[in-house]
This record gives C-alpha cells, structure tokens and sequence, in this order.
C-alpha cells in the first residue's frame, strides 16, 4: 500500500488542480484498492468543499451597506415615530445584510454544481476487474475494457461511460436512474443485473437483461426496453438490431472466469480468446470462419483450448510468438487459423 500521507497529498491537490498524468494513475490504483479508500476519499471531499465555498463572504462590506440604508431613511420621519417602532425598523435594517448572505450561501450549496473528481479505471488485457461505484453498485470489467465514473453521484441520475465489455449489478434508486453510456447507444436502469458489450472494434454492441428491467436507447433512433432473458444486438454497419430471448446467465459467466460458447461461429470464438488472453487470433481461411462451435473452459490455459479446439474442428494454427521491441515492451502474439487440409 502506498505511503497515506503521499496518497493524501495526492488527493487534496486533486481538488483545487490537474494531477499529472502518473500522479493520477497512482490516486487511481489507490483508489481501487479497496472501499475503504473511496470512503477515506469521499471524507475529504467533503471537508475540502465545506472549506471552500463559492461565495466569499469576507468581500461583503456590511459596514459601507449599513452607512447607505441609513442615509437613504426619512430622518424627520423618525423622530416623529415611536421609540420602539424606530427600533425595528433599525433592527430590520441591520438585520437584512445578513439574511440575505445566508441565504445565498444556502442556495450556493445545494443548487450549484461540485467540482467533483472523475476516475477512469481500465481492465487489462487478459484480466477481469470489479469495480465499486460510489451508490454502492458494482461493475465487472471485462479484458480490455474501460469506466470512467465521477467520485460521487451529485444529481439525478447516475451516469457512468463504458468502453468495451462490463456487467453491471445496479443499486436500487428509482429517483436516480443509472446510465450507461456508451459510443452507440445509451443503457437506462434503476435497480437491475444486465450486461453491455460496446468494443470500440466491434461492429456489433449489446446488452443482455438477466434481473429487473432496462430501456435501451440506440443512436436516439432506435428505443425499446428489455424483459429478463433478452438480448439485444445492433449493428452499426448496417444500423439494423436482433430482439431474442436468450439465457441471460451464459453472457455474464465471463465475469466468473467462464467461457462459453453455444453455437457461435468461429471467428466470433477466436475473438474473445484474443481478448481473454491478451493474443492477436486471426481466421485466415472463410470457410471456417463461421463455423459453429460449442464448448465451455473454465481454467484451462490458451495451449490447453488450442489444442482442444484443434481436436474437435477441421483446422490448424501458426504461432509467433512475442516480439521484444526497442523501448523494451513486447508485441502481443499472433496465432494465424487455418483450414486443415
């Protein structure tokens, strides 16, 4: 764990000025650590905005404003008044300075926005990350996949931006629906389980409902809402989308470390274990490509599912192998998919 006093360092600048760029990859990998934390961050957020509010109330001259209510009264008028009506008056006069401070600086509080801080956490390739947002919610990220969410949910609605794959179990709050935004189409929730594939690659993106209920809005063209075990899939390329029923479950066991395949054509299979294992899986030959396959692998390593897939289908593969490159990091390896002759 890094040093607390550094991390809070970190976060108070984080408040009042832009970290730079490895400064806020440490605040962030502290960050999701652990809840505890978040809470420990939320806690100086809230005192560093407490301490610094918009209006600055030393710039108010309640001396120089008195002198101009006063001058401006009816001096003849007040001496013929009652004593203790002249009083009030006086006391109204004084007292209105003040009321109208507090109020603003209510009004300051609640109605304007916070300059709250935004984290982005990335799942790397080969890797599943769960993620817990600040309402409670959690989201599983899937390899190569990317949130960005706010520090704390200030408003009506809870928005978060995805890229990539996620699974997201939602808090319960009708009063402030979930978001999720992606580059193609927007997921609306208040309390449910779903999952949203949205690849910035892929041509294809989706949502799958498993609990509660969801409205699904595609490019603000196309609206519609799912039932448990409903999948919906849209095609950018063709601006066309498929309704199914399906079995929800199969499409968030990735989170589990499963992989499952029911029927789904090659190329498809060979893409996820891209995915999955942080590989470049390319299908040379067509004929193959969309050949359906069926299988479910939990644990076993990329050799271990090559050499399966190898057994049960009409194809063979060539290796690369990593590639060290100057600045000292490696190119991903290639595997090329070929019909077997």
């Amino acid at each position: 764990m890094q040093n607390i006093n550094n991390i809070e360092s970190l976060i108070v600048r984080s408040f009042s000025e832009a970290l730079a760029p490895e400064e806020q990859e440490r605040l962030n990998a502290w960050l999701n650590e652990s809840g505890e934390n978040q809470r420990h961050y939320m806690q100086l957020l809230n005192i560093w905005q407490s301490s610094h509010p918009a209006f600055d109330v030393d710039s108010i001259d309640v001396e120089s404003a008195e002198k101009r209510v006063m001058s401006q009264l009816d001096k003849p008028s007040l001496l013929q008044m009652p004593v203790w009506v002249w009083w009030q008056r006086i006391a109204a006069v004084l007292l209105l300075p003040v009321l109208l401070i507090m109020g603003y600086l209510m009004i300051s509080r609640y109605s304007q926005p916070k300059n709250l801080a935004y984290q982005d956490v990335s799942s790397p390739y080969g890797a599943i990350s769960r993620v817990s947002l600040p309402d409670g919610s959690s989201v599983w990220l899937n390899s190569g996949s990317r949130l960005r969410f706010p520090s704390a949910f200030d408003g009506k609605e809870r928005h978060v931006v995805l890229i990539g794959e996620g699974f997201f179990e939602v808090h319960a709050d009708k009063s402030h629906p979930f978001i999720v935004e992606t580059a193609k189409m927007n997921v609306r929730a208040t309390g449910t389980r779903f999952n949203v594939e949205a690849y910035s690659s892929d041509t294809l993106v989706a949502v799958t409902l498993v609990e509660g209920k969801v409205d699904v809005n595609i490019e603000d063209k196309i609206r519609t809402n799912l039932q448990p075990d409903q999948r919906i899939v849209y095609n950018s390329n063709s601006h066309k989308y498929d309704l199914t029923n399906t079995d929800a479950q199969r499409w968030a066991l990735w989170k589990d470390g499963k992989l499952v395949f029911r029927d789904e054509p090659l190329d498809e299979v060979f893409k996820r274990l891209s995915r999955a294992f942080n590989v470049d899986i390319s299908v040379k030959d067509k004929t193959i490509a969309k050949q359906p396959y069926r299988a479910t692998f939990e644990g076993e390593s990329l050799d271990e599912i090559l050499r399966l897939l190898k057994l049960t289908s009409p194809l063979r593969y060539e290796r690369s192998g990593k590639v060290k490159l100057q600045n000292d990091t490696y190119r991903k390896e290639k595997i090329e998919v070929y019909k077997s002759e």
